[in-house]
């Protein structure tokens, strides 16, 4: 009870009153999704590799474990979309609904109330790799449900997570330093990420609720759940046991990959004209779900 009321509640809370304050104020979803993927997140990456301290076996171990964990789940997901005869837009947007997690705002805020300053600092790396993936099969997965590859490759190589990693990079290998009025600008637009996609998160929830979207889909939707809040961790932490990753990074890597569908999905249906309707209820039930799910990981890791 008390990792459920000090990690995950605190998170919920902050999601819940976005959600109340959406019936009221009508945000501009749009503007606040696009504010959080190419202005805040992009400088939360920079600023998170720049600036790490994390040895480069122990980030390349994580990075091991996410990368294998998303090679299982994507033949996972494409052999059951087969079974239920999912194609065009639906299919892709069931394939990102199960492959992308919410590490960002939901992983980094569970991370940072679980594991303290250590946990975030790793949670951020993590959260790497993920924005990396959101930014590059994600955007190609969900480009493809309508377009040719040639276009989705270009859509892809457009997006500024990309290059913020990239450059984070440069600067930490290459032992170079940030003038400390840049550093101090990134870094606070950085933090800014995490409770501006809280607040993201709580509007669409609550977009989804206003709009009554029929659950269509029905079986698929369970899918997602399972895959996405179960299969997940699961292979994550045999992943980790396989590649030596152990303690506070192997936690830290269980409990990003059991997080539920990030809102991406959400965001990049709607900008490639997939299946939006399916990603914003995919968003809704594994988010709730994994009130419980999240809850009990906590216990077994403790």
């Amino acid at each position: 009870m008390a990792v459920l009321v000090n990690v995950v509640l605190p998170v919920f809370l902050v999601v819940g009153t976005a959600a109340l304050a959406q019936t009221r104020l009508r945000l501009d979803t749009r503007t606040l999704s696009r504010a959080a993927f190419y202005l805040f997140a992009p400088a939360l990456v920079f600023d998170s590799l720049a600036s790490s301290d994390v040895g480069g076996r122990e980030f390349g171990q994580m990075t091991a474990v996410l990368i294998l964990t998303t090679l299982a789940l994507w033949a996972l997901a494409a052999f059951v979309a087969r079974l239920l005869h999912l194609e065009g837009p639906t299919q892709a947007t069931f394939l990102i609904a199960i492959l992308l997690m919410n590490a960002g705002n939901y992983g980094l805020s569970v991370n940072l109330f679980a594991f303290g300053e250590a946990g975030l600092t790793r949670a951020s790396l993590y959260f790497v790799g993920s924005a990396l993936l959101s930014a590059s099969l994600g955007v190609y997965l969900s480009a493809r449900g309508r377009a040719t590859a040639r276009l989705a490759l270009r859509r892809m190589l457009s997006m500024p997570l990309l290059y913020a990693a990239i450059l984070g990079l440069v600067f930490n290998l290459g032992g170079l330093t940030i003038p400390e009025a840049l550093a101090k600008a990134i870094h606070v637009l950085g933090q800014a990420s995490v409770p501006i996609m809280l607040v993201v998160l709580g509007v669409r929830l609550a977009e989804t609720f206003q709009s009554r979207q029929r659950m269509v889909h029905l079986p698929a939707l369970g899918v997602v759940a399972v895959l996405r809040l179960i299969v997940a961790p699961a292979l994550a932490w045999l992943f980790a046991s396989l590649m030596g990753l152990h303690g506070l990074a192997r936690d830290v890597s269980v409990l990003e990959t059991a997080m539920p569908t990030a809102v991406m999905a959400t965001i990049l249906a709607t900008e490639f004209d997939s299946d939006a309707s399916f990603a914003a209820l995919s968003v809704m039930v594994t988010t709730l779900l994994s009130l419980p799910t999240v809850t009990i990981l906590l216990n077994l890791l403790s």
